[in-house]
Formats: structure tokens, C-alpha cells, sequence
């Protein structure tokens, strides 16, 4: 960039940070239970990620250097891992990773699952586009695969030290026969590091209360994940990231999953007359360090949906599969396992609650802004944000990604020509991706321009009117709009079969218009004149297109081209008999309908939904309402001007078949530029009114908005 540039003040990078300082605290807290031996564990995993990181960045030429994300790999890996088991049984174990264990076994599973986490499951796993599975989950679970009795099913649960889940569960009574200790004593003697110093009473047992129990497992556990020693602490901790980067983290995800654990878990302790039902309850959440999990992991941006409703299906889903499988398989870790299961469903998830594309309603609020002198790209981090500030609710990162693979019948679907160019997307998005520039009305690059002129028209190439063979001005029979030149072209093409379809706009309540089907002559008279607010019509054409309809004709304005010719370029490779007949129309800009309403009324005092016709001549923006016109400079309107304007360059339509505009013609008359064969079919044998044309008049135009949109648009 030449010049400083405004950007949402988070980026990847602080986000990793912060994440980063978050987990960095939760390995401090750890030693309270496992000693030093817990920071060592976290620099090993930490090491083993930036290595492998680094490693990729030199022998791979399109992995970019992460440093930031493979230390917060690392530290989620340090603080998922076992450091601790259950002290019933533990003799004779052959896992390594116990507290009491000296020497380099310790550190070996970490550095291990470190490494296969980076390898497989984010560098590889990067290729292909997407992770679909947690990395850190992902890796834990392979490299203990062989261990997973000893890690994840604690043999006092497997051998009936600790009661079945399966059954009555209560603080102090015996467990059924064959009589054992209770339920809250087994899970108070194995996570406590303070059992030892209950006195018991004089009959022998020791007798807890449900505060001793809660204490130990929210306070401060003996063993189980590093970053689940204190389930206290995590909250805090979380809560407080959540507050700092809450854009940007799928927080829903956590508040879904934590709720249906509690609620699931009461169901079951109703189902099996549980003596004290808080205790399953609080087991579930915070036994296998399922709070850590909802927090740091759950959350992973790049394995989750990308939808509010998919985020809160996704953590439902997550909490009844965690209770499930920790109570039917003795599986302590069953949330990791649930997890992986959860993230598989995330590309069905996407597709849940995607948002409608709608006008404007209110101006989306955005972060605090900080000026970049340079900019850092990243792949994109599926974190959303960019889907909560558009402001006509579009799903900017999922119109990249069908951008990316040329998906012509997924960029109609998600509407995709309806972007106003507001830049909210590229503003809010921590990777810095250009996420404007995938929309279909964006302004085409060169390349793209001269591929369009030299496949689809023919003619003289002009730089500030585009590629023509005919220029003219002209006035048709039919009472429209500046001699309703556009509306004559439909009617003739449709009569001589060139089309049998047309995508026009229509004012449907009020000025507001919206793009409509036209299959009749009489159809196309009732969208007669020009409407002066933006609107999407490629889902139109998909429409059309899924009913079997081949020739159809589009009538629209620069933007609006593009995205047809865009389309267009795609969809002819499956439907090769597919003839689009495109009519281009005059535009220095459009306007917000909310917006140009208010401004209507406050500068001229009238309703905009009252009027019969509208019309911008010689600078002025004219409203007629009851036979009386009403007037102001369109200068005075450029707060109603829609911001993707301000960067379009094109103002006769010059990828279109035939443009027509009033400029350059006198009162009453329309000039038609003809841009291709198709123009020239759609104009044969037409019964129009021909005069000359001020050809300045348009290029000085075409060479202002050229002007703006250099200006308007960030290096």
C-alpha cells in the first residue's frame, strides 16, 4: 500500500496473541497441581509446533509462516493433555504421563502429539482448502489410540471403584452391590489432591459434602488436562478472552455446549433417581476438562459453522454426545471424542440459518479502526465476522470460496450481485482477505475485461466508452423513459424470438423495486422507466435457468453486467446453448432506497414512494409526483450514494450487448451504443427515431467516474 489504509484494529495475529496470553496463564495455574513439570510440557509442544511451522515455511512454497498459531497449537495441546491420573489402580499402569514420573517419558506423547497435530491435521489437512477435524483433538486421540484405557477410561471407573454412571449416583450412600464406596467419595479420592487429610468419623468412613465436592472439581482437580486443573480459572480466563476478541470467537458454541451438558445430565439423574443430582451435573462439565474444551477448543474458528443457527446446533450436539458417551462408555474423554465427532458435521452445518440478503435497515456496527501501513494476509480463519457486518446480510466468505471454484449456481444462490460495495467484510477480517473483491458487481481487472470484449463483443475499443461498432441517438414509439428506447429493445426481441424471458426492474411497493421475471410484452411495459436503487438479479437468471430457459435477456447497469458476463463466462461451459442478450444501461450511481427516501424528503419535502416517475438529466435528480416535478443538484445526494459505486469505473455499461443512456442526446431521446452481434440482431428492423450524438458529453462523464474510482479505491 502507498498510503495508510483504515482496518478493524484486530488482525490474526493479535488474536493469536491474546489466545496465546489466555493459555499461557491456564499452564501457570497447573502448577499448583502438577509442579514445574507442567511448563515444561507446554514448551515442549510449543517448540515441536513452531519447528514443524517453520520447517513447512522453508520447504513449502504456499505455506506462510504462522508463528503466532502454532504456539497457541502448542499450548492447546500442553493444556488437553493427561498430566495426572486417578491414584486407585494406577500401580502398574503403562502410560507414562502420571505426575509422580520423572526423566524425558514425561514429555514424549506431547512433543508427539505436537507434531502430528501440525503435520496431519493443520499443514496437510491446510491443502486440501479445510480442516474438518480439531487438530489438537485429532492428534491427541491417534497417538493415544493404543493408550486410550489408561488415559481416557480410568481403571477405577472400569473396574467399579468408581460407580457406574449407569446408575444411582449420591454423595455419601454405598453403590449397589456389590457395595462400594459412593459415588461423590470414589470421584472426591481420586481428584482431590487434599483426600488424605478427611478425618474419618467413628465408624470408619469418611463423610463429604457436596461443597467438598464442588470445591475439588471447580476449584482445583489433582489430575486430568493441564488447562482443566481449575475450571474456575478457565472461565475466567475464557470469559475474559471472549470479552476482548468477542467478533471474532464462536462464543454461542460454548454457551449451547456448557447448557445441554447441565440439562442432559439432570434428565439423566431423573432416569436413574440419582440421591443428589447436581453431583452428575457437575461431573459432566467439569471431569475430562469439558470446560476447557467448551472454551478453547469447541470455539476453534476453522473446524466449526460458520452460522449462528449451525454454532448452536453444533455445541447441543456437543453436549448430548459428551454425557452419552462419558455415561454408556466409561469414556472420561468424552468430550474430545465428541468434539471430532461434532466437527464432521460443520460443512452440513454451514448451510443452517445462512442469512437472506435484505436492504439496508440500519448502518452495522463495526470495531474500533487503526490505519495500516502494510497489510498481512492470511487464509481465511472461518471466524465469521465478516457474515455479521454486511449490510445488505450477505455471507461474503462463502461467495469467495464459490468465487475461488468458478460455482456459477452457488454465487446466484447466495446473491452475490448484491453487494453495495460498503467494504465492512475486507474492514472487519483478521486475515486481511480481500473478500469485496469476489462479489460479482466488483470492477473487473483488465485481464478480465479484454477476455469479456474479445469473446463476447466486437468493434472499435474506446477508452472511455468501451468497445462499440454503432453509436446513435435514438427515440422509439413507446412513452418510457428518455423515449423508451430500453423497453422497445425487449419488446422487439421478444417478438423476434431472440429471448423469451427478460430480468427487468420493477417497483413493486412504494419506489422500492426489485428485479422480476418478464415473459410477456405486457409484463415488460408494467417495469417501464428507470428505478435508481440497486438490486440482485443473478438469482433470477438461476431460477430461469433451473425452469430450462436458454435465451434470456437482462437489462441492468454496469454492476450488474458484470456480474452477468461473470456468470455468464461460467455457466456456458454447462450450458453451451445458454444466449444471454444483455442490455446495459447509463450509470454514474445508485442510491440506497432508505437513504434516497429521506434525503427526498428532507430537500424536497416529498415522499419518494408517492412518485410517478424519476429521472436524472444535466445533473439534476428530478422527481415527478401529481403532474408537478420536484428537483435538486444529484450532487446534494451523496449521502444516499451506495459506497461500491465510488470504486466502479464503468459508466456505459461497456460489457453489455447494446448500452443506452440519456447523455449525450437531446431532451425526449436515448443514445445506443452497439457492442456486439447480438446488439446488433436485437437491433435490426427496429422502428426508432434516429439523430446525432455529443459523444464528449458521455466520455466526460465515463472519464469522472473513472476519476472517482480511482480515488475511492484503496491501493
Amino acid at each position: 500500500m502507498s498510503k495508510p489504509v483504515e482496518y478493524s484494529w484486530m488482525t490474526k495475529d493479535k488474536l493469536m496473541t491474546y489466545t496465546a496470553i489466555a493459555l499461557a496463564v491456564l499452564v501457570g495455574i497447573s502448577v499448583l497441581s502438577f509442579g514445574y513439570n507442567s511448563i515444561i510440557v507446554a514448551l515442549v509442544a510449543v517448540a515441536v509446533a513452531v519447528g514443524i511451522d517453520a520447517l513447512f515455511y522453508k520447504v513449502a512454497a504456499d505455506s506462510p509462516l504462522n508463528t503466532m498459531s502454532a504456539v497457541v497449537f502448542g499450548l492447546i495441546v500442553a493444556c488437553s493433555y493427561t498430566m495426572g491420573l486417578p491414584t486407585i489402580g494406577l500401580e502398574g499402569s503403562a502410560y507414562p504421563a502420571n505426575v509422580t514420573q520423572q526423566g524425558a517419558g514425561l514429555f514424549i506423547y506431547p512433543a508427539l502429539i505436537s507434531m502430528v497435530g501440525m503435520v496431519l491435521f493443520k499443514k496437510i489437512a491446510g491443502i486440501a482448502g479445510r480442516k474438518y477435524v480439531n487438530p489438537a483433538a485429532a492428534a491427541k486421540l491417534l497417538v493415544l489410540i493404543f493408550l486410550v484405557g489408561v488415559a481416557l477410561m480410568p481403571q477405577e471407573h472400569s473396574f467399579g471403584m468408581i460407580p457406574s454412571l449407569q446408575s444411582s449416583l449420591s454423595l455419601n450412600a454405598l453403590s449397589p452391590p456389590p457395595a462400594g464406596p459412593s459415588f461423590g467419595l470414589a470421584v472426591q479420592q481420586c481428584f482431590s489432591k487434599f483426600f488424605s487429610a478427611y478425618t474419618p468419623d467413628f465408624s470408619g468412613f469418611v463423610t463429604i459434602t457436596q461443597g467438598d465436592l464442588l470445591s475439588t472439581l471447580a476449584l482445583l482437580k489433582y489430575h486430568g488436562w493441564m488447562g482443566g486443573v481449575s475450571s474456575i480459572a478457565v472461565i475466567a480466563v475464557g470469559l475474559a478472552l471472549f470479552a476482548v476478541c468477542r467478533r471474532y470467537i464462536k462464543w454461542r458454541i460454548t454457551a449451547a455446549y456448557l447448557a445441554s451438558v447441565a440439562v442432559f445430565a439432570f434428565v439423566l439423574s431423573f432416569v436413574y433417581a440419582d440421591g443428589d443430582p447436581i453431583i452428575r451435573a457437575a461431573f459432566h462439565l467439569f471431569v475430562g476438562s469439558s470446560i476447557f474444551l467448551a472454551f478453547f477448543m469447541a470455539t476453534d474458528p476453522a473446524t466449526t459453522p460458520l452460522t449462528y443457527s449451525g454454532q448452536l446446533i453444533f455445541g447441543v450436539g456437543l453436549g448430548v454426545l459428551t454425557v452419552l458417551i462419558q455415561t454408556y462408555m466409561n469414556f472420561f474423554g468424552g468430550s474430545i471424542l465428541a468434539l471430532i465427532i461434532m466437527n464432521l458435521t460443520s460443512p452440513l452445518l454451514d448451510k443452517v440459518g445462512v442469512l437472506r440478503p435484505k436492504a439496508l435497515e440500519k448502518e452495522p456496527t463495526l470495531p474500533k479502526a487503526q490505519q495500516f501501513k502494510s497489510l498481512k494476509n492470511y487464509a481465511c480463519m472461518r471466524c465469521g465476522a465478516c457474515m455479521r457486518v454486511c449490510c445488505n446480510k450477505l455471507s461474503p466468505i462463502l461467495i469467495k470460496q464459490a468465487f475461488d471454484k468458478h460455482n456459477a449456481k452457488e454465487l446466484m444462490k447466495l446473491d452475490a450481485d448484491y453487494c453495495a460495495g460498503c467494504g465492512n467484510c475486507n474492514f472487519v477480517c483478521p486475515a486481511r482477505i480481500n473478500l469485496r473483491s469476489t462479489m460479482l458487481t466488483y470492477p473487473l481487472q483488465d485481464e478480465e475485461g479484454k477476455t469479456i470484449e474479445s469473446y463476447f463483443l466486437k468493434g472499435t475499443a474506446d477508452e472511455n466508452i468501451g468497445v462499440y461498432s454503432d453509436i446513435f441517438s435514438a427515440k422509439s414509439g413507446i412513452e418510457g423513459q428518455d423515449g423508451g428506447v430500453a423497453t422497445a429493445l425487449l419488446v422487439s426481441g421478444m417478438q423476434k424470438g431472440l429471448f423469451d424471458s427478460a430480468i427487468v426492474v420493477k417497483r413493486t411497493s412504494g419506489y422500492w423495486a426489485e428485479a422480476v421475471v418478464a415473459q410477456t410484452i405486457d409484463e415488460v411495459m408494467k417495469a417501464k422507466g428507470t428505478k435508481y436503487i440497486r438490486v440482485h438479479m443473478m438469482s433470477k437468471l438461476a431460477e430461469l435457468i433451473a425452469k430450462g430457459k436458454r435465451k434470456i435477456a437482462i437489462v441492468g447497469t454496469a454492476c450488474q453486467v458484470r456480474a452477468a458476463r461473470r456468470v455468464q463466462q461460467i455457466l456456458l461451459s454447462e450450458y453451451p446453448d445458454l444466449e444471454l442478450t444483455i442490455i446495459g444501461l447509463f450509470c454514474f450511481e445508485e442510491f440506497n432506497y432508505a437513504k434516497l427516501k429521506a434525503e427526498t424528503k428532507r430537500l424536497l419535502g416529498v415522499d419518494l414512494d408517492r412518485a410517478e416517475k424519476t429521472q436524472i438529466r444535466r445533473g439534476k435528480y428530478i422527481v415527478r409526483i401529481d403532474g408537478t416535478e420536484h428537483s435538486v443538484n444529484v450532487r446534494e445526494l451523496k449521502e444516499a450514494v451506495e459506497n461500491g459505486c465510488l470504486c466502479c469505473p464503468d459508466f456505459a455499461a461497456n460489457y453489455s450487448d447494446i448500452s443506452v443512456g440519456s447523455v449525450g442526446s437531446a431532451d425526449g431521446y436515448s443514445t445506443v451504443i452497439v457492442r456486439s452481434d447480438v446488439g446488433e440482431k436485437l437491433l435490426a428492423k427496429l422502428d426508432l427515431t434516429k439523430g446525432a450524438v455529443k459523444q464528449e458529453e458521455i466520455a466526460k462523464l465515463a472519464v469522472l467516474k473513472k476519476n472517482r474510482a480511482e480515488q475511492g479505491e484503496p491501493d
